[in-house]
C-alpha cells in the first residue's frame, strides 16, 4: 500500500488565515519532495502539525473507549486550535480519501470517502463523520498497531493484506541527549501509524539504547546500520558499540574517540533525521520534517539532502520539509516548492 498526500486547507488555525497547498505538479502527479517556505512566523510548523494530528484520527482507540466510529475525541492539537476548518486530502492504496476537522466552507470538496468531525446536531458542537473505507482503513491500521476490532474482518481486508504505511514527524527540537545505560533493553520498533521522532532523555528508547540492542541481538542488521553510518560521510568518523561502556562512540579520522552525544548539533540533527527514516521506514510512507537546516552547516545540508534522496530510492516514500534556507529550494527544485512567505 502507498500513501501519498495531495493537498492540505488551513482556515484560521495559527498564524495562516486560508491557505490550500497542493502537493502535485502541473500534470496532476504526486511530487515525491516538497518544500514549504517561508519567514519565521509564516506558519510552517503549523502546517506539519495538522497533517500529522489530521491524521491521527485514523488511529483508534482501545476497545473499551471505542464508539461505532472507532473514536473518542478528536486529536488534542486540533481541539486546542479551535481552528475554522481544516482538510487534508490524499490517496489511499490508490483511493482518493478526505480528513476533515470542522464546517466546510462553501468552496471546499470532499470526496465521497471520507473521515472527520464535520457539524453537530447543537449550535458550535462537531460529531465524528466516517465512510466505510475509511472505518476499514482504520481498523487494519489498529490491527496493527495490536488494537483489536470489535468488527469482523471483512473481505476487502483480507484482499487487502498489505501494511498500511504510517506518517514520521520530525519536529524542529531534535537533539541526542547524554543518557545513562544500566542494562541492556530490548528495542523493538512497534508499528505507529502516526510516528513523532521526539528527543529521548532516558536510555530506553534512546537511539543509542537501540544500537547497542541490535549489536548484541542482531548483528547483520548492525552491520547495515552502522555501514549507512559510516557511508554518510561525517567527515572520516566511523561508529562502533563498546560492549564494556554500554555506549556507542565515534572515532574521528585521527583516532580520537567520543561519545554519541558529544556530536555537534549539526551532526546530531543528520543522524537522528537519516538513522530514525532507515530504522522505521516502511515503503509508501509519509516523511514530514520541519525546519530541515535545523544546526546544519552548508555542507552537511547537501549531506542530508543527497542522503534522503538515496533512501528514496532504497524505500520509496514521499518527502515533505519546511525550511527557510534558500539552499534547499535549490536542491530540491523551485517547482517542488511552496511559498507561504517570501524568505
Amino acid at each position: 500500500m502507498k500513501l501519498e498526500l495531495r493537498s492540505v486547507r488551513i482556515k484560521n488555525c495559527g498564524p495562516i488565515d486560508d491557505i490550500k497547498i497542493d502537493f502535485f505538479d502541473a500534470s496532476g502527479k504526486t511530487l515525491p519532495v516538497c518544500v514549504i517556505g517561508g519567514a519565521n512566523g509564516s506558519g510552517k510548523t503549523t502546517v506539519l502539525e495538522v497533517i500529522a494530528a489530521m491524521a491521527e484520527m485514523l488511529i483508534p482507540k482501545s476497545l473499551d473507549t471505542l464508539d461505532d466510529h472507532q473514536v473518542q475525541k478528536a486529536p488534542d492539537f486540533l481541539a486546542k486550535k479551535k481552528s475554522e476548518y481544516l482538510q487534508m486530502d490524499f490517496l489511499v492504496g490508490g483511493k482518493e480519501m478526505s480528513l476533515f476537522y470542522g464546517v466546510p466552507p462553501t468552496d471546499a470538496r470532499l470526496h465521497e470517502e471520507k473521515c472527520g468531525w464535520g457539524k453537530g446536531p447543537y449550535p458550535n458542537t462537531l460529531m465524528p463523520e466516517d465512510t466505510g473505507f475509511a472505518i476499514e482503513i482504520r481498523q487494519r491500521i489498529g490491527m496493527q498497531q495490536g488494537i483489536p476490532s470489535k468488527y469482523p474482518a471483512s473481505d476487502l481486508y483480507v484482499a487487502l493484506s498489505d501494511l498500511v504505511p504510517s506518517i514520521i514527524y520530525l519536529p524542529h527540537n531534535r537533539s541526542l541527549e547524554p543518557v545513562s545505560p544500566d542494562q541492556i533493553q530490548k528495542e523493538a520498533d512497534a508499528y505507529k501509524f502516526v510516528q513523532r521522532i521526539e528527543v529521548v532523555r532516558q536510555f530506553w528508547g534512546s537511539l543509542t539504547s537501540y544500537l547497542i540492542w541490535l549489536e548484541y541481538s542482531d548483528t547483520e542488521r548492525f552491520e547495515q546500520m552502522r555501514k549507512f553510518l559510516n557511508d554518510l560521510d561525517f567527515d572520516g568518523k566511523t561508529f562502533h558499540v563498546n560492549r564494556k561502556e554500554l555506549d556507542v562512540f565515534v572515532k574521528t579520522k585521527d583516532g580520537h574517540e567520543h561519545r554519541l552525544h558529544e556530536l555537534s548539533s549539526g551532526e546530531q540533527n543528520l543522524l537522528i533525521i537519516l538513522i530514525e527514516l532507515y530504522r522505521k521506514l516502511l515503503p509508501g510512507s509519509i516523511v514530514l520534517i520541519d525546519e530541515i537546516e535545523n544546526s546544519l552547516h552548508p555542507a552537511y545540508q547537501h549531506r542530508l539532502a543527497q542522503g534522503l534522496l538515496a533512501l528514496q530510492k532504497e524505500i520509496p516514500y514521499q518527502l515533505i520539509v519546511t525550511t527557510h534556507a534558500p539552499v534547499f529550494v535549490e536542491i530540491f527544485s523551485a517547482e517542488n516548492t511552496r511559498v507561504l512567505t517570501p524568505f
